[in-house]
């Protein structure tokens, strides 16, 4: 259907047939009135002209804009309903088929429906309930699900029907265009057409626009071309001229430089006399420095300790006072008030003593100024006879008008002033100084009848003062002062005090008086003398000389610093008079007073100039000083100009008629004042004006008055005229300025400039008065003709002006002014060019141009034709143009010199010039290699320089035109280092590298490449190409990579960019090895110090077969195959190279392949470590040294003053307190030491430097901060060889199969630091006992510049290391300490790796230690655990050492604690007591206690550290208060906190506690080992006590139980034997006796019922036992179920005599 549209309406198979697009067709340019159909329209719009057969002839009528336009809309609208169209055909068509596929299901439902229903109808008929339900549910779910398909196919056909209903709505729409659719598709055909023709007329528009520019181009190189040689000319001539004058003032330079030289020797000596001087000065100074400092210390050492004698003679004074009874305070106090009061006295005495001497010497000293100042100004005094003659009358007051001009003079007399004041200026300055003091000296010397003649008064002399001053100086000043800073300033000591009185004056005039004679005072000289020199000169030097403030501008304030130097011999001062008056209102002098002034200081002052009137001022500023008054120029000048050219003569050669030169000067202001400027040609002006009689010259101001000479002023004058007048005014300015420089020598406040300005502009008013006279006359002739037009004939000589000819031209700047010269007439032409100003202050400045024109009717525009550089073999070529003025046409020929014939061609060689045209002839150069010999004298060999002259004959002209022919000749060639280039054996897997260099021979720039060389093959940097500068070398690298194993013969080609080829010769062998790696190069990332990195590649044998025909296979070039089998590799690492591969070696079967792992792990190098290490423990020596030295230089100094104070201390009594102050400036001589300097150190060497040592470990932490990364390649070799390894190092392998692994290694710096310990990263924990707790620290520190986070990696949480605390973020230069507990659980090493990682680097912490069984043995005689202590009397105590030894290899702390002091006792008691249990296997540790709460049982020491392998003394002590058997107490040993305890005995056997028993008896003597009577617990309720002595104070017997069991036999009994032991304590008492004794009584009755007594009696030792064995043997007929029961009586004789009943029982039992 979309086919059928699309061919009913014309839609894009149409478009199509026209071969334009809709975008082409909407793509409207805004420019131009037409549609913009872009590049790929533009070719589609040439074809479609092409078939449709345009002519361009055929006029067509043009589609307007707003046609354009409606097309637009028009094709939018109708591509918007044919989209409409297809979009509502589009969904017709989904919506029909939904309609079918809802109409299927509905079938498919109606035929499920029906069937169910039958079997609905079968379930019935079998009365199938549960079916019959189940299939109903389903017959109602697909009724329901029909009714909805109905539903909905009702409601797709309304949407079909409306659908439907759009689409012919659309087609209908769009049926109403058809006509206009295709009216405009012939429109855009013709608008298609319309485009074409605009683009072919733009193109041909195009084409000429190009042509023009490419003439334009050739015009405007052949003007660079002319430019180019007149400036080479014009070097040429400017470089002659500089070796004439170089040759010329050669010599006088060398004279110079000789004295210069000569003079700069002379200087360098004295300044180095001068520094020896001023360091011998400053080593001595130092010297009095030290020795005074020593003289202070030694003198506070004294005073300290006579202050420290004083007070410990007060105190032994006052505790006299005490003992005596007095009060010590009233009486020291009025002790010290007498001293104070006779000291005080004393110093009164003193200081009156030496006022008057004061007095008397001032005395003295100023007669001696008197006398000698009245020999030297005698007229001072004058006699005393005729005193009354010259003394005025108080009546005669005339003479007020004499001292009112002495009082308005200067301070200083004027005459005497001239004569001694020097003035810092200038020649000029002085002379005009020394001009004004003589007129001032006439001028007093007419009245100096009139002066009054001073009385005499009373003066000094400042010499003396200074000699006085020196004396009254005290050098002994504190060394802690500055040695400059603390100078007393200089005071002129003043006269005395003496008033002159006037006779019969008034008191004006005895004002008037003093200040005369203060002038006199102050204007006292004397001369300097230094080593029999007398200073002659001015005493001061000034920077700057001159203070000149230049170009003020009113109401501004400036200010300058003036630095005054001493250069007198001596010491001198320097005193601010005045300045001249009329600078008084706008210079303010800031001065303050130096004084005492050495020679070589300086001084500063500031001037202040606040300008109030816009004149130039001129004055000094008058100083005083001790040699005599000097000034200083001051200069105040306002804005000027000052108006300059580079030059004042432009020649512009020899030129021809008709060419066009210009020449450009500059004209520069260097003043501060802008003005307005006019450039005029002055020579061949010839004016016409005539001016009213109202207008005169002498009404013109001086600009006006210049002015008269520029052609639109309105004076006329001729041209001599004018160069008359204006010699005329030059002389008459010289003159004037003379005159006015003479007459302003008079003036004070005139400078040069003034004087040189009021000059320059009377020079110019006389002229004007000049030229008045002389044009006076031809106005009053014609007062009334009006002003005619300019006629002029200065441009028939071809110089004009160029286009800047007026302007402004600002303070500071410059400008270009351009004369142009085309010459008309030949001949030499001299023309005078004037450039005048608007300031009347400035002078015209005359230029003077010169030129010479030639007239020849054939020229060449190019004398010189550059070729610039040229190659052999290559063509080159150039057109010559020839030019004809005349006006007929001429024949030209053009010659080459002969030696060039073969090398250089002019065509046409006869050709004939049209008159006034140009005629092109072109040159054809090609030099060949034989140029060498052909060219003769024309080519330089060694520069390559051609330079051959070209003539052009002209027919009827006897003078031919020449021009020359230049170019530099170079060769083309390149040449390599080697022809042959054989890379050898290279596997398929790697690349050779083979180096060659490359020479240019050009001196020109040649471009190169390497091309066709096969793919294996590659030529870097830059693929074999780029460009070599002339006569440059470069390297190249020419890399071979073979694809497969065979031999390989090939050719390098170098081509340049002229098509010259240069070849290599190339071979190498391609070797496919048995193995390959899965990768070649291996990058590790950037690892830092002490970190590792790992990478991992495959070694594969991929060799299964030997047939070459179905793929490669191993073998060298075209050798052998390598056969099939195990093949065998081995890496070989360099030495040195911090990388380990592993496995290094290893066979790998056909088809296999074996993982390799490549570790690499920098390290710092071991010796730059052991160097750190050297560098700092020197570093370290030398700064202990240093300190030693210092130590004992102090040591020395101390004992030097100690001696000095002893000195002082012997040489002071009987002397004056006075005595020290006798020897005033000389000081003891200085202490000399004997610590020469520090004492040299030998530091240690690279050898003597441990690697455990703290001192390796410090210089490795400091590299490692220091550390600023590397790079590293490494190349390793992995050596294959055909079947199984050996041993590493013994592969027979083949070095052509040999595989090599590149390893890319950068290093940077660590971001972590372990700086505890010494930077050691190893935590040793060296030997812990199983179960102890050990925790230490390591510290790190972040080293970067950057903030990191750290992580760490998760230690063995089954092992015995733990990380106690958690990391945090690490500022840069931040710590953080990391807690690590070790607690070994086994008796093995432990190690294990601690990685603290922050992002891209990680410190590892090495963590390791030692689990350590403790081993302890104790030597105590225990039986099953416990240790008896035997008896011992209540009240008393037992010791017993034993040895607690230590047989591990760590030391052990151990703590021993009793159950009878542990917390969980009474818990653990808390259970049925053991005598009622039938089972007594577990009884209580802890039995009977002291009743007074100590222990019973001790031992000491409780707890202590064991070291290995020794032992210490375990003392048990026992001490029971009552007597008791059932003492004991459990006893735990506790090593490290935990109980652990191994007791190596005979048995060997191990045990946690053990159990301490024993016995209290009341008497020595006792029994034991009898049957228990009572419970072993002691109760704790109060017992009845039981009687031991009868009536008569005998004590009573002791019953004990006694059993024995005799074993049944069958027809026998086993005789029952058990001992009796019979015991005797060890008591302390002295008096009672040792030893005891025991005996049994009435044997004979318990012998008949079947016992044994052995023995009956005897003696037992005093801390000793004695076993009484009892045996029973059943009597004959004895029954065996009846028990036997008897007692024995048993004395026992110790301290008292006891008896013991011992009652018997026996009976029989059964096995």
């Amino acid at each position: 259907m979309d086919d059928d549209y699309g061919q009913m309406y014309g839609g894009e198979d149409f478009m199509g047939d026209i071969g334009l697009e809709d975008e082409a067709i909407l793509d409207y340019d805004d420019g131009d009135d037409n549609l913009d159909l872009g590049s790929d329209e533009e070719e589609e719009i040439e074809s479609f002209v092409g078939d449709r057969n345009y002519d361009e002839r055929t006029p067509e009528p043009t589609i307007s804009k707003q046609e354009q336009l409606r097309m637009i809309h028009l094709r939018s609208h109708l591509n918007q309903l044919t989209e409409k169209v297809k979009h509502h055909q589009y969904l017709t068509e989904k919506t029909r088929e939904e309609q079918k596929q809802c109409r299927n299901r509905m079938s498919q439902l109606e035929t499920e429906r029906d069937q169910v229903f039958k079997e609905i109808q079968g379930a019935e008929s079998d009365k199938n309930t549960s079916a019959l339900y189940r299939l109903r549910s389903r017959h109602e779910r697909i009724c329901q699900e029909l009714e909805n398909e109905h539903e909905l196919e009702k409601m797709i056909a309304e949407r079909l029907e409306q659908e439907e209903y759009e689409l012919a709505k659309v087609e209908v729409e769009r049926g109403k265009f058809l006509l206009a659719e295709d009216d405009l598709i012939k429109q855009e055909q013709q608008l298609a057409k319309e485009k074409t023709d605009m683009a072919l007329q733009r193109l041909r528009k195009e084409e000429m626009k190009a042509k023009r520019a490419v003439k334009q181009h050739a015009r405007r190189q052949r003007d660079y071309q002319t430019a180019m040689e007149e400036q080479k000319r014009r070097q040429q001539m400017a470089l002659e001229d500089a070796e004439r004058s170089h040759a010329k003032h050669s010599k006088f330079l060398n004279q110079t430089m000789e004295k210069l030289q000569k003079r700069q020797e002379e200087e360098n000596a004295r300044y180095k006399e001068n520094m020896k001087k001023k360091m011998e000065m400053l080593l001595k100074l130092k010297g009095d420095i030290t020795s005074n400092r020593e003289n202070l210390k030694a003198l506070h050492a004294r005073d300290k300790a006579a202050s420290k004698e004083a007070k410990q003679k007060e105190e032994e004074e006052r505790q006299q006072i005490l003992q005596k009874g007095g009060n010590p305070d009233e009486i020291l106090l009025i002790r010290k008030r007498i001293e104070e009061f006779e000291r005080q006295k004393n110093e009164f005495e003193n200081e009156k003593k030496i006022k008057q001497a004061t007095i008397m010497e001032k005395i003295l000293v100023e007669e001696d100024r008197l006398k000698k100042r009245k020999k030297q100004q005698p007229h001072l005094w004058t006699d005393v006879k005729s005193d009354k003659s010259k003394i005025i009358g108080p009546q005669k007051k005339k003479p007020l008008k004499i001292f009112r001009e002495l009082t308005d003079s200067s301070i200083f007399d004027e005459d005497f002033m001239k004569e001694n004041t020097y003035i810092i200026d200038g020649p000029e300055e002085q002379a005009t100084q020394r001009e004004e003091g003589k007129e001032s000296m006439r001028a007093e010397t007419a009245g100096e009848d009139k002066k009054v003649t001073p009385l005499p008064i009373d003066s000094s002399d400042s010499s003396d003062a200074e000699s006085d001053g020196e004396e009254k100086v005290d050098l002994a000043v504190p060394e802690f002062e500055g040695l400059w800073d603390q100078h007393k300033p200089y005071r002129v000591p003043k006269d005395t005090e003496s008033t002159v009185k006037l006779p019969n004056g008034s008191k004006m005039e005895k004002e008037i008086l003093e200040k005369v004679l203060d002038k006199h005072r102050q204007g006292i000289v004397v001369k300097q003398v230094a080593a029999g020199r007398e200073f002659q000169g001015c005493p001061f030097y000034s920077k700057p000389d001159v203070i000149h403030f230049k170009d003020f501008e009113v109401g501004k304030t400036y200010k300058k610093k003036v630095t005054l130097t001493n250069v007198s011999y001596t010491v001198n001062y320097c005193k601010y008079i005045n300045i001249t008056e009329m600078l008084k209102d706008f210079i303010d002098i800031q001065f303050d007073p130096p004084g005492q002034m050495s020679a070589g200081l300086t001084c500063e002052m500031m001037v202040t100039f606040k300008p109030m009137i816009n004149e130039d001022l001129s004055g000094v500023v008058n100083f005083l000083s001790q040699t005599g008054p000097f000034a200083i120029p001051l200069k105040c000048t306002t804005k000027k100009c000052d108006l300059s050219t580079d030059t004042c003569r432009i020649d512009f050669g020899t030129t021809v008629i008709g060419e066009t030169l210009k020449r450009t000067f500059t004209l520069t202001n260097k003043g501060a004042l802008g003005t307005k400027f006019e450039f005029f040609k002055v020579t061949g002006q010839k004016e016409r004006t005539v001016t009213t009689a109202a207008t005169s010259l002498g009404g013109l101001t001086t600009a006006d008055t210049i002015r008269a000479f520029s052609p639109d002023s309105t004076s006329v004058v001729a041209k001599k005229d004018v160069t008359a007048s204006l010699e005329k005014n030059v002389a008459e300015e010289k003159k004037a300025a003379d005159e006015a420089d003479k007459a302003s020598m008079g003036g004070m406040g005139t400078s040069d400039e003034q004087n040189s300005t009021q000059a320059a502009g009377e020079g110019l008013s006389v002229v004007g008065e000049g030229e008045q006279g002389e044009e006076e006359q031809p106005l009053q002739e014609s007062p009334d003709l009006a002003v005619s037009e300019m006629e002029d004939y200065g441009t028939l000589d071809g110089m004009k002006v160029g286009l800047v000819a007026s302007g402004e031209l600002g303070p500071f700047a410059s400008t270009k002014l351009e004369i142009i010269w085309q010459p008309h007439i030949p001949g030499r032409v001299d023309t005078e060019f004037l450039i005048t100003f608007t300031d009347p202050l400035s002078d015209s400045i005359s230029i003077q141009a010169v030129a010479n024109a030639i007239d020849v009717p054939v020229w060449v525009e190019r004398q010189t034709v550059d070729l610039k550089i040229c190659m052999f073999d290559r063509l080159y070529q150039d057109t010559i143009i020839v030019n004809n003025r005349a006006t007929t046409a001429l024949r030209l020929k053009f010659e080459v010199c002969k030696e060039l014939k073969n090398h250089l061609e002019l065509l046409p060689k006869t050709g004939y010039i049209q008159a006034q045209s140009n005629f092109s002839a072109q040159m054809k150069f090609l030099p060949r290699k034989s140029l060498f010999e052909e060219a003769g004298k024309y080519f330089d060999k060694e520069t390559g320089v051609l330079e051959a002259p070209m003539i052009i004959r002209v027919a009827d002209q006897t003078q031919p035109v020449p021009f020359t022919v230049q170019a530099v000749l170079t060769t083309s060639d390149m040449e390599f280092d080697t022809t042959d280039i054989d890379f050898g054996c290279c596997t398929i897997y790697e690349s050779t590298k083979a180096k060659i260099k490359l020479t240019n021979k050009s001196i020109l720039p040649q471009e190169f490449g390497f091309v066709g060389h096969p793919e294996f093959v590659e030529v870097q940097p830059n693929d074999g190409f780029g460009t070599l500068l002339p006569l440059e070398t470069i390297d190249l690298e020419v890399i071979f990579s073979p694809k497969k194993a065979k031999d390989y013969k090939f050719e390098l080609n170098c081509k340049s960019l002229i098509n010259r080829e240069f070849k290599i010769q190339c071979k190498g062998i391609g070797v496919h090895p048995p193995l390959e790696m899965s990768h070649q190069v291996v990058h590790f990332s950037a690892t830092p110090l002490y970190d590792v990195s790992t990478a991992s590649f495959h070694v594969i044998n991929s060799h299964t077969s030997t047939n070459e025909f179905t793929h490669p296979v191993p073998r060298i070039g075209k050798g052998e195959i390598a056969p099939v089998g195990p093949t065998s590799f081995e890496f070989v690492v360099p030495e040195g190279v911090p990388v380990t591969i592993s496995p290094s070696v290893g066979t790998i079967e056909p088809g296999k392949k074996c993982p390799v792992w490549v570790r690499f792990a920098p390290e710092l190098n071991d010796l730059d470590i052991r160097k750190e290490a050297v560098r700092m423990a020197t570093k370290a020596l030398e700064a202990q040294a240093e300190k030693e030295f210092e130590e004992r230089q102090k040591r020395e100094r101390e004992e030097a003053d100690q001696a000095l104070q002893k000195a002082i201390g012997k040489g002071g009594k009987g002397k004056d307190a006075k005595s020290p102050t006798k020897g005033k400036g000389k000081t003891s001589p200085a202490p000399s030491l004997t610590v020469s300097g520090p004492r040299p150190i030998t530091p240690p060497t690279v050898d003597t430097i441990s690697k455990d040592s703290p001192a390796y470990a410090s210089a490795k932490a400091s590299l490692l901060r220091q550390y600023r990364g590397s790079f590293r390649t490494v190349t390793i070799p992995c050596y294959v060889a055909s079947g199984k390894c050996g041993n590493p190092g013994e592969l027979p392998y083949s070095v052509h199969n040999t595989l090599y692994l590149e390893v890319h290694c950068p290093v940077v710096k660590p971001t972590l630091v372990v700086i505890s310990d010494n930077g050691k990263s190893i935590l040793d924990f060296g030997e812990v006992s199983l179960g102890q707790n050990i925790i230490k620290s390591v510290t790190i520190q972040n080293i970067s510049n950057k903030t990191v986070e750290l992580t760490s990696s998760i230690l063995n949480t089954g092992g015995p290391f733990l990380m106690l605390n958690a990391l945090r973020v690490l500022p840069p230069d931040g710590t953080h300490t990391i807690l690590i507990s070790y607690t070994p659980e086994k008796g093995e090493v432990f190690h294990e790796v601690l990685e603290i990682q922050t992002g891209h680097t990680a410190l590892h912490i090495t963590l390791t230690g030692k689990g350590v069984s403790p081993m302890i043995e104790i030597n105590m005689p225990m039986q099953n655990g416990v240790l008896d202590m035997g008896a011992v009397l209540a009240g008393e105590y037992l010791e017993r050492t034993f040895k607690l030894m230590n047989s591990s290899s760590l030391s052990i702390d151990y703590s021993i604690k009793l159950d009878s002091l542990s917390l969980q006792r009474h818990n653990e008691a808390q259970v049925i007591p053991a005598f009622i249990q039938r089972n007594k296997t577990n009884p209580l540790s802890v039995g009977s206690q002291n009743n007074n709460g100590q222990n019973v049982f001790d031992l000491v020491p409780a707890e202590g550290t064991v070291p290995p392998g020794s032992s210490i003394d375990l003392t048990v002590t026992f001490a029971p208060d009552h007597p008791s058997d059932h003492y004991s107490d459990g006893v735990r040993i506790e090593l490290f906190g935990k109980p652990n305890v191994v007791y190596l005995g005979e048995q060997k056997e191990e045990t946690h506690n053990f159990m301490i028993k024993g016995m209290a008896k009341p008497r020595i003597m006792f029994v034991d080992g009898t049957d228990e009577r009572t419970p072993e617990i002691e109760s704790l309720a109060e017992e009845t006590p039981v009687p031991t002595e009868d009536e008569d104070g005998k004590l009573l017997p002791t019953p004990v139980l006694f059993t024995l069991r005799s074993i049944a036999k069958e027809n026998d009994f086993i005789p029952a034997s058990r001992d009796l032991i019979v015991g005797c304590v060890r008591t302390m008492a002295v008096s009672q006796k040792k030893n005891g004794e025991f005996q049994f009584e009435n044997v004979q009755l318990i012998t008949q019922k079947g016992f044994n007594i052995e023995p009956q009696k005897g003696m037992v030792e005093a801390g000793g036992l004695k076993p009484v064995t009892f045996t029973w043997t059943p009597p004959a007929g004895h029954d065996p179920n009846t028990p036997v029961e008897t007692s024995v009586m048993l004395t026992l004789k110790g301290d008292v005599t006891e008896q013991v009943k011992v009652m018997l029982r026996a009976f029989v039992v059964s096995e």
